[in-house]
């Protein structure tokens, strides 16, 4: 059962603690709380939720917010310098001109989150798009019966990416649909989301119900793809 703090109780357990040590927080829900400009370095938060609290300028630098969901927080101006976000919540959250140089990103959910002037830097991942940004490349995806089919996405595609491997695109073209084994050639593939949707060898797709140019929304309209062959095998045989 989740542990829920009152606003005194979060406040002095990070202004008590130290600094020095290690401190977890796991399966916690802290609620209208005034955290402005509170250090939160060195902590892991697992799997815990900030709602209706004020988180601006708080630093997260250095600690895990691995799996939490921020609800209702303003967030302008946070540090998150070599934090681990994976599977962080952050809808439609303000996290701009926030600094997550070094953080890792993977399966962060950022749709409709407000990123204006964050700070990113080489070793920030997954935030960067997965496919490249210019230019025709080769992509795979996974239809029914375990059918791989290997698509062109010609240079004139829109294509985008959020935190994870699967990206997306508005038009591609269908090389070969082949055995995850490649003993057997196919003429078409079906799509294991719209049943009526067919991948066809040597022709043209489009997505039926359109392209959603918005990369923070993952699961969204367009050709779902990955780069790589072994990609779209382990998502479709897991």
């Amino acid at each position: 059962m989740n542990k829920a703090f009152t606003s005194d109780e979060f406040k002095n357990l990070i202004i008590d603690r130290d600094k020095a040590d290690r401190l977890i927080v796991e399966e916690s829900i802290i609620s209208d709380t005034d955290l402005e400009g509170f250090d939160m370095t060195n902590i892991t938060f697992k799997l815990c939720s900030f709602e209706n609290c004020n988180l601006i300028g708080a630093d997260f630098s250095g600690s895990s917010i691995s799996g939490t969901l921020f609800r209702e927080c303003p967030m302008h101006g946070c540090r998150f310098v070599s934090s681990d976000m994976t599977e962080a919540i952050f809808r439609d959250i303000d996290l701009s001109d926030s600094d997550l140089s070094g953080a890792n990103l993977y399966a962060a959910v950022l749709e409709d989150a407000n990123l204006d002037g964050i700070i990113v830097d080489e070793n920030t991942k997954w935030y960067r798009m997965v496919p490249p940004e210019e230019g025709a490349f080769i992509a795979w995806k996974c239809c029914s019966e375990l059918r791989v089919v290997q698509l062109l996405v010609p240079r004139e595609a829109r294509r985008v990416s959020a935190t994870r491997e699967t990206c997306r695109c508005d038009k591609a073209k269908v090389l070969s649909i082949k055995s995850i084994d490649e003993t057997i050639s196919y003429d078409w593939a079906q799509s294991t989301v719209d049943p009526d949707f067919y991948y066809e060898r040597g022709k043209w797709v489009e997505p039926a119900n359109g392209f959603e140019p918005d990369r923070w929304k993952d699961s969204s309209r367009g050709i779902h793809f990955f780069m790589e062959r072994e990609q779209c095998i382990a998502y479709q045989t897991v």
